[in-house]
């Protein structure tokens, strides 16, 4: 008789836990979603212009991109570059559409990186 009442409260505690770990999983708008990763984002979107570390590829420099490292770039606001980046800027195309606001954040703050890899 002990023991059934023994495993009827571990049966309890373990339906409420589940039901705790259930509520605070939905209550989370990011629950099963990962955070969109910068430097990925940067690496399938902006890679091909501006180059691994932000300084440009030969394609990018022929198109006149910015030097993502430079201290003109860096010292603008996160709201230009987001700007920049969603509507676009003299040869760039403008992203907003084609990637998720959250991965256009992402980008930023990995651009915000390569300032100090400059050398």
């Amino acid at each position: 008789m002990r023991l059934r009442r023994r495993l009827a409260a571990i049966e309890s505690f373990a339906v409420i836990v589940l039901i705790v770990v259930a509520i605070t999983a939905g209550a989370s708008p990011a629950a099963g979603q990962d955070a969109p990763n910068g430097a990925t984002v940067f690496k399938s979107k902006c890679v091909t212009c501006h180059g691994s570390d932000g300084s440009g590829t030969a394609v990018g420099k022929s198109l006149k991109v910015a030097d993502l490292r430079s201290d003109e770039v860096q010292k603008k606001s996160d709201a230009e570059l987001i700007q920049s980046v969603s509507d676009g800027k003299g040869n760039m195309p403008g992203f907003k559409g084609n990637i998720t606001d959250d991965e256009i954040h992402a980008a930023i703050t990995f651009v915000r990186t390569l300032a100090a890899k400059k050398k």
